[in-house]
């Protein structure tokens, strides 16, 4: 990190500078599961302005949206292991 703010260069780790930006302005923090972030009111308000004005410009176009499952079942995490060499199958698993 060669910031004075200790955030990293975007051009060198965008993925850990946007998240970074994220934590700092309060819009998020880490989560104790991995990998997952809690969203705070403030980021999800702007994730709600964001996802009205793309939807309305979607319509706008004759598109229509989609949502995908969050829970995927672990036999098809399983069976895309045996199809993509070094596919780790690390997630959380939900229990009850």
């Amino acid at each position: 990190m060669s910031s004075k703010q200790g955030i990293p260069p975007r051009s060198e780790n965008y993925s850990e500078w946007y998240n970074e930006l994220v934590v700092r302005a309060g819009m998020a923090e880490h989560s104790s599961v991995a990998g997952c972030m809690v969203i705070k009111p403030h980021g999800y308000a702007l994730w709600e302005n964001m996802q009205r004005a793309l939807d309305d410009m979607f319509k706008a176009t004759g598109h229509v949206n989609a949502y995908f499952p969050m829970f995927v079942p672990k036999s098809f995490l399983a069976k895309e292991a045996e199809h993509v060499e070094g596919f780790a199958k690390e997630c959380a698993v939900v229990t009850h």
